[in-house]
């Protein structure tokens, strides 16, 4: 089913009250200088009053110079409002021309107006019905899409939870770990203080040893004299008991020269 086109009416300047020329024509009423009264400046009365005061006569004619004065003031303001009633009467005839065309523009900006609207939706309905299509194609996607990250979101929420369990373990064996450092670096320094005594203990018996083996170094050297001292009295001694030998061989050669005994050699 094709869908109903709305009917735009068309854009149409109305008026409610028009600029017309007037038709009421100005009565132009002018004021006559004229005595109200019947008097004459300087004129007398029937009855012939000579013996009226020069005041009186005075005040009259102020009175007439004042009306007179009054109506060609009068004249000149009606002349003007007459002057700028026709200026105003000429630019309303010109507004009058100019928002007829107006109007007659207007209503055919409006015929314009119309069919391009008309047209507009037209094109908005075609745009519209892609935009669906569009939208139909990409929401069976981005579904498709939305199903896979909701499973990876999930797995990844699981990861996390072993991944939080896991650093929740380490944190404990760390923690563990600090206090086994701590006794430890408390061990060591008792260990070293030890070590430090056993050193102390080891230089003390380092320089006992130096002691013994330069008292040994002496020993030795004293043992060496004492050997060749020795060596030096054995060779004497064979050299004596050499000499004894000699000598008695050569004595009891002597006592006994016909018949010579054996004599034994003396041990060394």
């Amino acid at each position: 089913m094709t869908e109903e086109k709305p009917r735009i009416n068309p854009i149409v300047a109305e008026r409610d009250d028009m600029i017309g020329r007037s038709s009421t024509s100005t009565s132009s009423s002018k004021k006559g200088s004229s005595g109200g009264d019947g008097k004459r400046p300087g004129g007398g009365s029937s009855n012939g009053s000579s013996n009226g005061s020069s005041g009186s006569n005075i005040l009259v004619f102020i009175i007439l110079v004042a009306l007179i004065a009054a109506g060609g003031f009068g004249w000149m303001q009606f002349a003007s409002l007459s002057a700028n009633h026709s200026d105003l009467q000429q630019r309303f005839e010109s507004l009058e021309s100019r928002l007829s065309s107006t109007d007659e523009s207007v209503t055919q900006s409006g015929a314009a107006m119309q069919l391009n609207i008309s047209k507009q939706s037209d094109e908005l309905k075609k745009h519209w019905s892609e935009i669906r299509k569009l939208w139909g194609v990409t929401n069976d996607i981005n579904k498709t899409k939305i199903d896979t990250n909701k499973k990876d979101i999930a797995f990844l929420a699981s990861k996390r939870t072993a991944i939080e369990k896991s650093i929740a373990e380490l944190s404990a064996r760390v923690d563990k770990e600090n206090r086994s450092l701590t006794n430890l670096s408390g061990n060591y320094l008792a260990i070293s203080a030890d070590i430090d005594a056993v050193n102390a203990s080891l230089r003390k018996v380092s320089d006992k040893v130096t002691s013994l083996q330069s008292s040994l170094t002496n020993i030795d050297r004293q043992l060496k004299a004492n050997a060749e001292g020795i060596e030096s009295m054995d060779a004497f001694r064979r050299q004596t008991n050499q000499k004894i030998y000699a000598l008695e061989k050569r004595s009891s050669a002597s006592v006994s020269a016909p018949a010579p005994a054996a004599v034994t050699q003396p041990s060394q």
